[in-house]
Parts: structure tokens; sequence; C-alpha cells
């Protein structure tokens, strides 16, 4: 009996599931939608450089302190020796 009770309850929750996903299809714009995620999109990425920004620059003032030198970076790399 309860396996019946199993069947039936998952085939309500997957009809419920149909029928809210057909409700939402019905009542939403894809044009809109599509705007709504580019927005979403172009939010998350100006945050995500804004915070990377914010955080190298942060590193970097911490790095000062507490070893007293400059931070290392890509463009200030020592240049080769040139004796053989």
């Amino acid at each position: 009996m309860t396996d019946r009770r199993e069947a039936v309850a998952d085939d309500l929750r997957a009809l419920a599931t149909d029928l809210k996903s057909l409700l939402d299809s019905a009542t939403t714009d894809p044009k809109e939608r599509s705007k709504k995620e580019r927005r979403w999109r172009v939010l998350y990425t100006a945050f995500g450089i804004a915070t990377t920004v914010a955080a190298r620059r942060g590193a970097a003032k911490v790095w000062g302190i507490l070893t007293g030198e400059q931070p290392p970076t890509k463009g200030a790399a020592e240049p080769a020796k040139q004796g053989r």
C-alpha cells in the first residue's frame, strides 16, 4: 500500500512541477528574461572585477607592511644576467 501511495505522490509532485513550469513559461517574456539575465551577468562581473582589484591592492599593502618591501609583480622581474 505504501508503494502505491509513494508512486501517486511522486506523480503528483511531477504534475505540480510541470504545471508550475507551464504557468511560468506562459506568463514570462523570453526577451525580458534574457535582458534580466544579461543585466545580472554584467552586475556580478563588475562586482567580481571590483573585489579582485580591491583584494590585490589590499594584499599589496599587507605585503609592504609585513615585509617592508614592494610586492613582487609580473613586470618587476630582475633582468637576466648577461655574463657567461
